[in-house]
């Protein structure tokens, strides 16, 4: 194998040491090369032990393939030394050596400290389908005794989420409360000091945690609002005869621009309220296209200022403080309920000795944050590992957070990761840890005492018009808003691969127009509707693909191998990646087929 040329980032990622840092890893950026490296640096340079390095990561596949690659490496490297005792030893204590999952970590913490939390020994994890039944016949029968007991607090919230058809939605509203609470450090705690926020007195709504949001939403949309009546007053102030749409155009912006002015929750819903959009002008003196091009315009933003109205701006600051204050009331009820559910679904678990991954990871903190005094359990661990190692940060959770933090040294936690990855916030990843440590963590010629941030910006994934495409397009759609980030030039992808003169195709982004109209029948719902549309549009999107692909193999086109030498392309060189597959991989394989194609479709392969 030829000698690894590492870039200076790369180099960095894998020798630097005595602090904490965060890799910030493009796409395609070679993270886990350079994290294997890392590891193998360790245990060749530093000489550490691999059982004295923990490495996390976000699935059991990804921990078997970092597990091969070391092991390779470590082959690789005796082949060369073949006399080195300590990289022999290696090979015996990689399979006691901790390169797993967060839940396989925090399972070995709780079977070796049971004793520590007081629970038994013989917990074993529950598959899901013996969990959610145990989950809701612990539910049922605390709502069968709230009933039977005659609960005024249940009754009221009875009275409150429900209707003639059941109880459901109140059992729901309890179950979706108590999953949301179990990414969080200290369930009970934190749910405590939610409610509280609606604790409200002597306070105006736009200083609220929910009227800076809504105070904001609301100048947002009246300055999108007012940038568009401004660009269509640009776009037509050449024209003839056509003052008086600019005068009625300028007024809408005027009475808009007052109401953005204001800075508090009554001013703004008084000024908004009172905005007055005049008729429009009938007048024949001007363009028919133009009055009509400046009236849809006009009447896209008074829909602005109607939902605005009509859905936000709906009472004042008093009324605000007093639905918020009601809604209190109504929360600790809530949270009454969500916590006696909780110690029950808990206690029924310990009592069929059965646990789910969610209480592994309480345990696991329970064990290693207890507060009597110095904790043995996280010294014995902080003592033990030289260095933590995280894989896929960006998908961390705050209870991850406080586990690994307490096993750590403060200096010795290496996160690798891309915030631009981030998918599982409905699994209660937070983002944010990554994006707190991106903006405080310095790089090396800033350095200050936070820790260290290395960003691995080069691509050796993908081709240059590739990554072009990929950057313009990610640097209109991608924010803070949207994205948790701003996509600037500093987040863009780099070409880090050399690839050799040949056939130099141009990336292309195809966009299908599928207005046609969908016909429906009478007896149809809306919903069909949309249904019979949808398919409709798939279909369309495999014919595209479908030709796209026959047009590729009749014109033979090449692509370039490994040795970087060009051939002509093949099917097999071919792949259609779809977000889901379900219910769509079979219209794209039949469209293929037609053509006479060859096609595979391997409907039991998930992408998570």
């Amino acid at each position: 194998m030829g000698e690894v040329k590492w870039t200076k980032e790369q180099l960095l990622a894998i020798k630097e040491k005595g602090e904490n840092i965060l890799v910030a890893a493009a796409a395609g950026s070679g993270k886990t090369a350079v994290l294997v490296e890392r590891i193998i640096n360790k245990i060749i340079n530093e000489k550490i032990d691999i059982d004295k390095i923990l490495v996390v990561t976000f699935t059991k596949s990804a921990a078997s393939e970092m597990r091969a690659r070391i092991l390779d490496a470590i082959y690789e490297n005796i082949e060369k030394n073949p006399e080195d005792m300590h990289l022999q030893k290696q090979i015996t204590l990689l399979s006691k050596a901790n390169i797993c999952t967060i839940d396989s970590f925090c399972l070995d913490v709780v079977k070796n400290n049971f004793f520590e939390i007081g629970i038994s020994p013989n917990l074993k994890i529950a598959d899901n389908t013996e969990i959610e039944i145990l989950k809701q016949e612990t539910l049922e029968d605390l709502f069968e005794e709230k009933y039977e007991t005659g609960n005024e607090e249940f009754l009221e919230l009875i009275n409150i989420y429900t209707n003639y058809r059941g109880d459901e939605n109140l059992q729901n509203l309890i179950l979706e409360i108590y999953r949301f609470i179990q990414s969080m450090p200290f369930p009970e705690k934190w749910l405590e000091e939610k409610v509280e926020m609606f604790n409200l007195s002597d306070i105006s709504f736009e200083k609220t945690t929910w009227g800076q949001i809504l105070f904001s939403k609301v100048k947002e949309d009246l300055q999108d609002g007012i940038l568009k009546l401004e660009e269509e007053i640009e776009k037509i102030k050449d024209e003839e005869n056509i003052n008086e749409i600019i005068d009625i155009l300028s007024e809408d912006i005027s009475q808009m621009k007052l109401a953005f002015t204001m800075d508090n929750w009554d001013d703004i819903y008084n000024r908004t309220h009172g905005i007055d959009f005049k008729p429009f002008t009938r007048s024949k003196k001007m363009s028919e296209d133009i009055k009509k091009e400046a009236k849809d315009k006009r009447d896209e933003v008074k829909k602005i200022v109607s939902k605005l109205k009509e859905n936000i701006l709906v009472c004042n600051s008093d009324d605000a403080i007093k639905e918020i204050q009601n809604m209190y009331e109504i929360l600790i009820k809530v949270k009454n309920l969500v916590l006696e559910f909780s110690n029950r679904f808990l206690q029924a678990k310990q009592d069929k000795n059965i646990m789910d991954f969610n209480d592994i990871e309480h345990y696991a903190l329970n064990i290693l944050c207890k507060s009597d005094g110095e904790n043995y359990v996280s010294k014995k661990y902080q003592d033990k590992y030289e260095e933590i190692l995280i894989d896929e940060y960006q998908d961390s959770n705050l209870v991850q957070e406080y586990i690994l933090n307490a096993i750590s040294r403060k200096n010795n936690i290496f996160m690798v990761g891309d915030v631009k990855q981030s998918i599982y916030k409905f699994r209660g990843a937070r983002p944010e840890l990554f994006l707190d440590k991106y903006e405080k963590y310095k790089e090396k010629d800033l350095k200050e005492n936070d820790g260290l941030k290395i960003q691995l910006f080069k691509n050796f994934r993908s081709r240059k018009n590739v990554l072009d495409i990929t950057n313009i397009i990610f640097n209109d759609i991608m924010s803070k808003e949207l994205g948790d980030i701003d996509y600037t030039e500093e987040e863009y992808l780099n070409l880090g691969a050399e690839y050799p003169e040949g056939n130099k195709l141009e990336a292309e982004l195809h966009i299908i127009d599928s207005k046609e109209e969908v016909y429906q029948n009478e007896e149809d719902s809306e919903e069909d509707a949309k249904e019979t549309e949808r398919v409709e549009d798939i279909v369309l999107e495999a014919k595209f693909v479908a030709n796209k692909i026959k047009e590729l193999i009749d014109n033979e086109t090449l692509i370039c191998n490994k040795d970087k030498t060009y051939r002509k392309i093949m099917y097999k060189d071919i792949v259609v990646l779809l977000r889901s597959a379900q219910g769509i991989a079979p219209i794209y394989e039949q469209e293929i087929s037609k053509l006479n194609l060859p096609v595979f479709c391997d409907m039991t392969v998930r992408i998570p």
